[in-house]
């Protein structure tokens, strides 16, 4: 049985048309197009809810902003951009041994449905034995993290040095003050300031 949810075929996009064709060829040819963004948002959220909400949240406000759902393919030779209906994720939970895994988290807009499938899938993961879950990941993944630990302002994310990688990454720190720091690490040539914007009003919206 899958672990994530079976979606319905991308939308294709040709990156040489469109409003942001000539951004996509300038960033595209960098060798390293990613860049990181953070902002702080208002958190409503309280104790043991906080983790499940805040992951609930960057879920569907993720999906809340087209641009953060596309990402970049070749296939049989041909570059182009695929748009995913939905994209769900992967985020990092910590283990009793002081490592962590990651741990499958498939969106589901029903956020009372998700909190209730979160505990059996972290207990899971953390059984699992193994550092990422078993079979290929899927294209329409965010890679999440949080560092409760850490009242958050910027990060740099360990990188395989792809230009072509084009994951988003989010992550969150400790919530000071009603606030929390959030980090949104995306491929520029998809994705732009206005969109992390975007983002985070959704988040923020969704976490109060």
């Amino acid at each position: 049985m899958s672990l994530w949810p079976a979606d319905p075929a991308p939308r294709r996009l040709d990156p040489t048309q469109g409003p942001r064709a000539e951004i996509y060829r300038h960033f595209r040819g960098f060798s390293r197009p990613q860049f990181t963004l953070c902002g702080r948002i208002q958190v409503g959220l309280t104790g043991r809810e906080r983790f499940g909400g805040m992951l609930w949240g960057v879920l569907a406000a993720a999906n809340a902003v087209p641009e953060l759902r596309q990402r970049i393919v070749v296939r049989d030779g041909e570059e182009r951009i695929e748009e995913h209906a939905q994209v769900h994720s992967t985020c990092t939970i910590a283990t009793e041994e002081g490592g962590f895994v990651f741990c499958p988290f498939p969106h589901n807009p029903d956020r009372a449905a998700f909190l209730d499938a979160l505990t059996p899938s972290i207990q899971a993961a953390q059984a699992r034995g193994t550092l990422m879950p078993q079979g290929p990941l899927p294209d329409n993944l965010l890679y999440l993290s949080t560092v409760p630990w850490v009242d958050l302002s910027g990060v740099e994310h360990a990188s395989t040095g792809d230009p072509l990688d084009c994951v988003p990454r989010i992550v969150w720190g400790r919530v000071e003050g009603g606030s929390v720091g959030v980090c949104v690490t995306a491929h520029h040539a998809l994705v732009d300031g206005r969109h992390i914007g975007r983002f985070l009003q959704e988040l923020e919206r969704r976490v109060n």
